[in-house]
């Protein structure tokens, strides 16, 4: 089968590659759609980051929808030809905070498309329990961008996001934008985007953003009290991963607010403390998703979210190093998810 594998830092290969068989548990599926997430833009552009050196080569990719193409032992709860998509962990189940349900913590967990092959290729092998069937009224492309709706939506989560709560969200790419939808999804009232790229924020508010602060125009916490009209957000949501970005977030908030880091960091940065121990600001991690993925199909399939805006093209697998990947890297203000077709 076709696959596209990554071989170090600016080097994907579009290659054959033998086609694999699932195990006790797991799902074989055949992908129509494959995201290129943040994460397998970072390996490109400056990996490894989160790939071991020693994996190498391998098929990168965790977004998908497809049809499920074989079943393994012990799997009841899908068939084959029934379409699905899934996200991209996999847990022990029994560790400490896996016996506890954080499966997102597990000790022992991996990750498809950086510990495994991944979906950039005609199959993929996955956990049953990171599957989940994709409603009629759900297209193959709303499917694809579940695993990023199911990170926002843990992190609205982690964030205690409540009816009537004033969000902020620091960062315009895939993430930030799903960010603001799941904000908006858990009933707040006021969304502000903090965004780098005008096209990107225009986006924003065609999606329901309040206002877009762009960091060119100065000062983003000055500029939120002024829009605003108050002392800052009740919460605040960081999907960049800069050295610089979650000092930023705290600012944004009021006192007594809570920051939700969800950016995944390549460079260390710098922090000052005093801007939360006075103001009782809280800072929590938020790492990918326990069962959010459901969550995402549902708020699909009902219409309360609607991701399509976001899929700014499609391009061929066979292209996607090309039209995919350098097409992101060189333009971010036309370009915000890129799926893969797979032949």
């Amino acid at each position: 089968m076709k696959a596209l594998r990554w071989y170090g830092r600016k080097d994907l290969r579009y290659v054959d590659v033998p086609e694999p068989s699932p195990g006790p548990g797991q799902l074989k599926v055949r992908v129509a759609l494959a995201g290129i997430c943040g994460t397998d833009l970072k390996e490109y552009a400056s990996g490894p980051v989160m790939i071991a050196a020693e994996k190498a080569p391998i098929t990168i990719g965790h977004e998908f929808a497809g049809k499920v193409a074989a079943v393994g032992k012990g799997v009841s709860d899908f068939r084959v030809g029934e379409r699905v998509t899934g996200v991209g962990y996999y847990y022990c189940g029994e560790c400490y905070v896996c016996k506890e349900g954080r499966y997102n913590l597990c000790v022992n967990q991996g990750f498809t498309g950086l510990f495994t092959d991944g979906c950039m290729a005609e199959y993929v092998i996955v956990p049953a329990y990171a599957c989940y069937h994709l409603p009629d009224g759900v297209s193959d492309e709303a499917g694809a961008m579940v695993e990023p709706l199911a990170v926002a939506l843990h992190a609205v989560r982690q964030a205690r996001v409540q009816l009537g709560n004033t969000v902020a969200v620091v960062g315009d790419g895939t993430i930030g934008l799903c960010a603001l939808l799941a904000a908006k999804a858990a009933g707040a009232s006021e969304v502000y985007v903090v965004a780098k790229h005008r096209g990107r924020g225009e986006l924003a508010r065609a999606l329901g953003a309040t206002a877009v602060i762009y960091l060119s125009d100065g000062s983003p916490v000055s500029q939120l009290q002024k829009i605003s009209g108050g002392p800052g957000a009740d919460a605040a949501i960081e999907c960049v991963g800069y050295p610089d970005t979650p000092q930023l977030t705290v600012e944004l908030l009021r006192r007594g607010g809570i920051a939700v880091i969800v950016g995944v960091f390549s460079q260390p940065g710098t922090f000052e403390f005093s801007t939360m121990t006075f103001p009782e600001k809280i800072m929590v991690g938020s790492s990918i998703y326990v069962h959010e993925g459901q969550t995402a199909v549902d708020l699909l399939a009902d219409g309360r979210i609607d991701a399509s805006p976001l899929v700014t093209s499609l391009v061929p697998l066979k292209d996607a190093v090309k039209l995919g990947f350098e097409a992101l890297l060189a333009n971010k203000d036309a370009n915000i998810k890129i799926l893969l077709r797979v032949p």
